[in-house]
C-alpha cells in the first residue's frame, strides 16, 4: 500500500495558518475601521491576536495514548470560535452601534481576534504534539505549512477584503477551510503507525525497550525488541508468519538432531533455542549475549524460553561477546551469529577477526556456521582453505539475507534460495 502521508500532512497545518492570517486581518479591519486611534488601535489588535495565538500553541497536549481525542476536541473548539466570529462580525456589519463603545470594542477585540487565533494556536500546538508523539517519524511538523499558510492568508484578505461586501464573509471561508483541514488530517492520522510502549530498561549502555506498532505499512501490527533504536526482534501479531531466519537454519543444517552442540552468539531475543530443544531432546544450545535486558525483555514478552526451564540443554552466558566467544570450549555442529546483536556495537566490525577465527575453529569437521538477517562476511579462512561459503535470501523477496559456511554438504534452507550456488570462498 502506498504511504501518501509526507503528501498530505502539509495540507492541514497550511489551511489552519490561512484561516489564522484571514481572521487576523479580517479582525483588523473590522476593529479599525470603526474605532479611534489608528496606531493604538493596531498596537492593541496585534498583541491580542499575537498573544492568543501563542497562549493556545503553548498549550500543547502532552503525549499518551488519548493524544489524537485531544486534538479532535481542539479541532472542534476552533470551528466554534470561527462561527461564533462570523456571527458576531455579520451583527458588527449590520448593527451600526454595536461597536461605538468601549464594552463593543472588547467584546470584538475577544470574539473577533482572540478567540480564533487561540483556537488556531490549539489546534497547531495539537499537531505538533501528535508529530512529537509519532515514534514511526512520518508526521513532520506543522510551522513550516502553517507559516507558510499564513502568507496565503494575508495575501487571500488583501485581495478579496476591499471587494467583500460583508467583512465577515471571509470567516465563513475560513470555516470552509478548517473543515477541509480536520478532514485531511483525520485521514493522515488514520493511516498513523500506532505505537504502544510496553516495556523499557537500561542495560549495556543502551535503553533496550518492547513496542507494539499497528497499521506499519510493511508488516501491519508486529512486536519489536529494539536495542538503541535497533531491531532485535521482529514477530507478527495478527497472522502467523514464516519461521524466523535462525529458526530455519538450525532446523535444517541439524538435520534429524541426534546428539548435536548450538551456539548461539547474540541470540538473546532467539527463538532458536526453545524451539530446536523442544523439537529434538538431545540438541543442547548455547547463546552468548551481551546485553542482558534483551534475554529479560525477550523472554517475558516474546516467549523465548531462555530461563532455565530447559535445564542444561540451554545455557544463556552474559557478558563481553568477545570474551564468551574465547571461553566457548567446541566442538559444535552448529554455530549462529545474530548480526542484528552487532547493530549496536559497530555493525560486521563488532566482532573481531581473531573471534572470527574461534569461531570457525570451534565448528565441528561436518559442521556449518551462518549470520543473519544480514549476511556476514570478510570470514578469515585462509588456514581452512576447504570451507565453502554461500549466501541465501528470502525466497519471497524478503530483506533477510544469509551466509553460510560449509564444508561437508551444502546447505539448503526451506524460504531461502542461493545467492552464488555454493561457489568457493575467495
Amino acid at each position: 500500500m502506498r504511504d501518501d502521508r509526507p503528501r498530505l500532512v502539509w495540507a492541514a497545518p497550511l489551511l489552519v495558518g490561512t484561516s489564522a492570517a484571514i481572521a487576523a486581518e479580517v479582525a483588523i479591519g473590522i476593529l479599525l475601521y470603526a474605532g479611534p486611534g489608528l496606531m493604538r488601535s493596531l498596537t492593541t489588535v496585534l498583541a491580542v491576536e499575537g498573544g492568543a495565538l501563542a497562549v493556545g500553541l503553548w498549550q500543547a497536549p502532552p503525549s499518551g495514548a488519548q493524544i489524537v481525542e485531544r486534538l479532535r476536541r481542539r479541532w472542534l473548539f476552533c470551528l466554534a470560535a470561527f462561527v461564533g466570529a462570523s456571527f458576531f462580525g455579520l451583527s458588527w456589519s449590520v448593527v451600526q452601534d454595536l461597536g461605538g463603545g468601549p464594552a463593543g470594542q472588547g467584546l470584538g477585540l475577544a470574539v473577533l481576534a482572540a478567540l480564533p487565533l487561540y483556537g488556531c494556536g490549539l489546534v497547531l500546538g495539537g499537531m505538533a504534539a501528535v508529530a512529537r508523539d509519532d515514534s514511526a517519524g512520518g508526521l513532520p511538523g506543522p510551522g513550516p505549512a502553517a507559516a507558510l499558510g499564513a502568507a496565503l492568508g494575508f495575501v487571500i484578505t488583501g485581495t478579496l477584503l476591499p471587494r467583500a461586501p460583508i467583512p465577515a464573509s471571509l470567516l465563513v471561508v475560513c470555516l470552509v477551510l478548517l473543515s477541509a483541514g480536520g478532514m485531511i488530517y483525520g485521514a493522515v492520522l488514520a493511516r498513523r503507525p500506532v505505537v504502544h510502549l510496553r516495556a523499557t530498561r537500561p542495560g549495556a549502555g543502551a535503553e533496550v525497550r518492547v513496542e507494539d506498532r499497528r497499521g506499519m505499512p510493511e508488516a501491519g501490527a508486529a512486536r519489536y525488541l529494539l536495542e538503541s533504536g535497533h531491531v532485535r526482534r521482529r514477530e507478527l501479531l495478527d497472522r502467523s508468519g514464516t519461521d524466523p531466519w535462525d529458526v530455519a537454519v538450525a532446523r535444517s543444517l541439524i538435520g534429524d538432531g541426534g546428539n548435536r552442540r548450538v551456539l548461539m552468539v547474540g541470540g538473546g531475543a532467539s527463538a532458536l533455542p526453545s524451539a530446536i530443544t523442544k523439537e529434538h531432546p538431545d540438541v543442547s544450545v548455547e547463546v552468548l549475549e551481551r546485553n542482558p535486558a534483551v534475554v529479560e525483555l525477550a523472554r517475558d514478552h516474546f516467549e523465548t524460553g531462555l530461563d532455565g526451564d530447559a535445564g542444561d540443554r540451554i545455557r544463556v552466558r552474559v557478558g563481553n561477546l568477545e570474551d564468551l566467544v574465547r571461553e566457548s570450549s567446541g566442538p559444535f555442529d552448529l554455530v549462529v551469529i545474530d548480526t542484528s546483536a552487532l547493530e549496536a556495537i559497530g555493525g560486521a566490525n563488532g566482532l573481531s577477526r581473531a573471534a572470527r577465527s574461534a569461531l570457525v575453529e570451534a565448528l565441528a569437521t561436518d559442521g556449518a556456521l551462518a549470520t543473519g538477517p544480514v549476511a556476514l562476511g570478510g570470514w578469515p579462512l585462509d588456514a581452512h582453505p576447504d570451507w565453502r561459503t554461500t549466501s541465501l535470501r528470502r525466497s519471497d523477496g524478503g530483506a533477510e539475507t544469509l551466509s553460510v559456511l560449509w564444508r561437508s554438504t551444502e546447505p539448503h534452507v526451506p524460504g531461502f534460495v542461493s545467492g552464488n550456488g555454493g561457489e568457493p570462498n575467495p
